[in-house]
């Protein structure tokens, strides 16, 4: 039995090591594979739900566009309101829709992969130490620079991919970007406070993406 408990812990052992010489040797394609596959899956599961909601809305008749002001930003982005296939007593056909999954995993590349080291690196340049003032002061331009740019990113793609066009997603994002701001900082603050004191750089876009 301790045979077998001590193989496993040294295998698993290995395999932390060998993920860490990974993201030391190829960092730019270590952070875009995990953004790629965790946003991917995120937004699987999103669908899911949403799914979900969609039908019980239709098989209880109630309003789509109650719901959709409580939910995320991205869900009335991909729901046209004004547009109803089906009566509000007959449940909707919801489909799997491929090409945002694959728009969501493309954002989780992009900004995972060159976006996030990028960014972390030049905040760390300019302001240097874990300091709580300098922490927080890193933790607080994060948010209003990289993820605005982030935020507008996603719901931009998302809002093109559903067919809506150009002018009133860029009215969407705008309209609905200080209360997307807002809440990010009640989410993201407490964590970019620890990511900037204690997770090493090499690995802050893998804990983002993680995050997303």
């Amino acid at each position: 039995m301790s045979h077998f408990f001590f193989g496993n812990a040294s295998r698993l052992g290995g395999l932390f090591t060998n993920a860490a010489s990974a993201v030391k040797s190829r960092p730019v394609v270590f952070n875009s594979a995990t953004g790629f596959s965790l946003c991917g899956a995120s937004d699987a599961v999103a669908q899911h739900v949403e799914g979900q909601l969609d039908i019980a809305d239709s098989v209880s008749g109630s309003s789509s566009s109650e719901n959709s002001a409580s939910c995320a930003t991205s869900r009335s982005l991909q729901t046209d309101n004004s547009v109803s296939a089906t009566s509000p007593s007959e449940p909707k056909d919801v489909g799997f829709d491929y090409r945002r999954l694959l728009a969501a995993g493309a954002v989780g590349f992009f900004v995972g992969g060159f976006v996030y080291p990028r960014a972390y690196a030049k905040l760390d340049a300019i302001w240097h130490g874990s300091l709580f003032t300098t922490v927080l002061k890193k933790s607080i331009v994060e948010i209003a620079t990289v993820g605005i740019f982030v935020n507008s990113l996603s719901m931009a793609s998302r809002g093109l991919l559903v067919g809506r066009d150009a002018d009133g997603v860029a009215e969407h994002v705008v309209r609905e970007m200080p209360e997307v701001t807002l809440n990010d900082a009640r989410v993201w603050l407490p964590y970019n406070m620890v990511a900037f004191s204690v997770i090493p750089i090499a690995l802050r876009p893998a804990t983002t993406a993680m995050m997303e």
